[in-house]
Order: C-alpha cells, then structure tokens, then sequence
C-alpha cells in the first residue's frame, strides 16, 4: 500500500508500517515529529480529504488533487526514506490559499474532537 493510499483509508496500521520510527512531517502548518503523532496527523488529513488523486510520481515527490470541502487543491508531497526502505522524512505543500486555509480549519476541529 502507498503513502497516499494509507492516507486515504485512515489505515494507521499501513501508515505505522510505512514510517521510520523517528519520521519528520513538515506541514504546510508546522512540523512534526516520531511515528506516533505522524501517524494519528496522516489518519486525521484523510478525514478531511475528498476526491484524493496522484497525478505523478517523480523520484519520491508525487503530485496530486484532492479537495477540501469545496475547495480544489493541488499537492506535493516530498519523501525521503531510511536505510531501511520507511518513509524518515517528508514534507507536504498545498495550495492554492482557499483549499489550506480550508484544510488547517478543518484540521483544527478534527483535533480538537479527540
């Protein structure tokens, strides 16, 4: 299963299996750090994504749509693996500015019902 895939699903046990123990996540919001919180980050942005497309993949970048809400977005997300073939190090950008803004809304009520 791939990153996106994972995401999608809200699958943590594929999502857990796909990181390196002490994996970075920057967002487009801040970053995060250790597999635990990626993880429950990763299971919670599949929540709030609708309609989540790869478009291609290049080298560990894919590029993709989604929307949130009624918003269109466009995506990349930069990976960066291990020693050991699990994802140490990403980073997510969005755009365009509706969709982020969009998403950290949504992202900040999803948190706050846990």
């Amino acid at each position: 299963m791939t990153l996106l895939e994972a995401i999608a699903n809200r699958d943590r046990g594929a999502l857990a299996g796909l990181l390196a123990e002490d994996v970075v996540f920057h967002s487009p919001v801040q970053t995060y750090r250790g597999r635990q919180q990626v993880v429950h980050l990763l299971a919670t942005i599949g929540g709030i994504l609708e309609d989540l497309n790869v478009t291609r993949e290049v080298d560990g970048v894919t590029f993709l749509t989604a929307r949130i809400e009624e918003h269109p977005m466009d995506g990349v997300l930069d990976q960066h693996a291990d020693d050991h073939g699990r994802i140490s190090e990403m980073t997510l950008m969005l755009r365009p500015l509706a969709a982020l803004q969009a998403g950290v809304a949504r992202m900040t009520r999803a948190l706050a019902e846990l």
